[in-house]
């Protein structure tokens, strides 16, 4: 990347970072003045997530160097130094403030005995990755991104566990992937690698003998190998929304009411008016399946897998990605702008590794709304609410072999 890995002292555009790592701050409190003001010192923008199992960052600066100047403050405390960082550029930055947060988790699951910084699952290179795929050799590939993500694009023939939110990740594993897989090598993904941290535990708890997770997660991939065996685009945690495999910004918006994303597809049904609603809107409550697979996917006997999962019935609107509403009175015809127009916010979770981070803290930018519109509650990523009723499956088991 031009400017950027080059380690230039000022580009052109805005420099975006992320990064994170998974190790106890007991002292996080007592950390988040210092990190205030060298975030801000710095002329940074976006998030710090301080919490108990870790730190969490997405963050955009002016020039490399002062994104530089920030790594090095970092790398001041041992426990965050050899942190890995992904770097990006974008037209504009991202977030119009600065905020250091303290929580609990980096991605909420609830459940304390998941400790990734005590055990995780096996590391696999995106070029590693593609060289099995490209082999045609048998391995189960799943999907840990919620639902509203993986219908954007996902790995072909991964299994989609149709997640609300990470917590429910435990269970839609033992419902959704069949205990034949417990024998073959399973990869993980994510946008970034956050999730994955605490997926690839949760399935070594269940039994699962070889389980990967994808280096980088989907943009390091992107970054490394292109598009070779991905359908669609990839959901990002910032205005951009989402990205092609060239790691280019698309032209997929959010809606304003129910906050699903929006592609060029969806944006051209009758149902969709601009800063009002869309088709997922008038269908809510109905089941949502991603539509980027190609072809149909090799299928486990019916005898080897369950029928039956957890609806998506009555979501609540504060669970997915939100934007306000336009600071100007905007027609049809302002479609092709309608991201650079509206002040997105998204839900954090790691999206990337920062996507916890960076739907924090455009969440809180709901609070300058200059209409004066009350900000509706938003949660993170990982923080939903599901429904008790059920619905018949017929996905098939999806194994890349």
């Amino acid at each position: 990347m031009a400017g950027v890995g080059e380690g230039a002292a000022a580009v052109s555009s805005v420099v975006n970072f992320t990064g994170y790592k998974f190790v106890g701050i007991p002292d996080k409190a007592e950390l988040k003045k210092p990190f205030r003001e060298t975030c801000t010192g710095l002329g940074l923008k976006g998030l710090v997530l301080l919490t108990d199992e870790g730190i969490n960052f997405f963050l955009a600066a002016a020039t490399r160097e002062a994104a530089d100047k920030f790594l090095a403050f970092l790398e001041e405390d041992e426990r965050f130094r050899g942190i890995p960082v992904k770097w990006s550029e974008s037209s504009g930055t991202p977030f119009k403030r600065m905020l250091v947060k303290l929580k609990k988790e980096i991605i909420a699951l609830g459940d304390p005995s998941v400790r990734p910084a005590e055990r995780t699952g096996l590391r696999l290179e995106p070029r590693e990755f593609k060289r099995w795929l490209d082999e045609g050799r048998e391995v189960v590939v799943v999907d840990t991104r919620n639902d509203y993500e993986v219908r954007l694009g996902t790995f072909r023939n991964a299994v989609d566990l149709e997640l609300d939110n990470f917590k429910e990740f435990p269970e839609a594993v033992r419902q959704r992937v069949p205990a034949p897989a417990k024998d073959l090598p399973v990869v993980t993904f994510c946008t970034g690698g956050v999730r994955c941290e605490k997926a690839t535990a949760i399935m070594m708890d269940q039994g699962f003998r070889e389980v990967y997770q994808l280096e980088g997660g989907i943009l390091r991939y992107f970054e490394d190998c292109g598009g070779d065996h991905w359908d669609g685009e990839c959901f990002v945690f910032d205005n951009r929304v989402a990205l092609n495999p060239q790691l280019e910004e698309t032209e997929t918006v959010m809606c304003y009411s129910c906050r699903e994303p929006l592609t060029r597809q969806d944006q051209a049904s009758p149902d969709f008016v601009l800063g009002v609603s869309c088709s997922h809107c008038k269908h809510k409550g109905k089941k949502r399946r991603h539509h980027t697979s190609a072809g149909p996917a090799p299928s486990w006997p019916d005898s080897q897998g369950p029928d039956t999962s957890p609806s998506k019935k009555g979501r609540d609107s504060a669970d997915r990605p939100s934007c306000v509403e336009p600071t100007e009175q905007q027609t049809s015809a302002d479609v092709a702008g309608q991201k650079r127009g509206l002040e997105h916010t998204s839900r954090g979770g790691a999206g990337g590794s920062a996507g916890s981070a960076a739907a924090a803290a455009a969440r809180d930018e709901r609070a300058s709304d200059s209409r004066g519109r009350t900000p509706q509650p938003a949660q993170d990523l990982d923080d939903g609410h599901s429904s008790n009723a059920t619905h018949t499956s017929s996905r098939s088991w999806c194994v890349i072999s």
